[in-house]
């Protein structure tokens, strides 16, 4: 069994960052004992006043039954897991993760049953050789994927669109 260090967990979440949050910049580690936090920037040179400084992007380290874990919940890493209702490939992150795991015959599990949220680490994976095959971004979601979400927003912001003529 291969087993994974939290400098090992830390290049995965960083690996990910670089692939999916495309104005993250100036990404560093700032470690506090058992626990770290991922901070990044985010300068936009066209909207300066938008422009974040140490945002908080990710949590990650040994919690007290000494088990390696990540969490985005309250973080700008948030944005790009499966929990939020109006997107669909949110959950690519969290695959992306679980891809880089099983490398180490590990997955993770979130404590609170929420992409991202609060995940330990542990031995073994299901994914076989076609799942880490798959590029995770390069997803498209189905058409009925599609149509919930434009539901679910036509439900929840009916006075901002024009649905009849979506």
């Amino acid at each position: 069994m291969k087993t994974i260090t939290k400098k090992q967990l830390e290049n995965i979440l960083i690996s990910l960052i670089k692939k999916i949050d495309l104005l993250a910049s100036n990404i560093k580690v700032v470690a506090t004992g058992d626990t770290s936090i991922i901070k990044v920037d985010y300068i936009d040179s066209d909207f300066p006043q938008l422009n974040k400084f140490n945002s908080a992007w990710v949590k990650f380290g040994k919690n007290n039954e000494g088990r390696l874990f990540f969490d985005v919940d309250g973080m700008q890493g948030q944005m790009f897991f499966g929990e939020h209702d109006y997107a669909y490939d949110l959950q690519i992150a969290w695959s992306y993760v679980q891809q880089e795991l099983a490398k180490y015959n590990l997955h993770s599990e979130s404590y609170y049953g929420q992409d991202g949220i609060y995940e330990e680490i542990f031995d073994g994976t299901n994914l076989d050789a076609k799942d880490l095959e798959e590029n995770v971004f390069d997803r498209k979601p189905s058409k009925e994927v599609q149509l919930a979400i434009q539901e679910k927003m036509k439900k929840d912001f009916p006075e901002f669109y024009d649905w009849d003529n979506v």
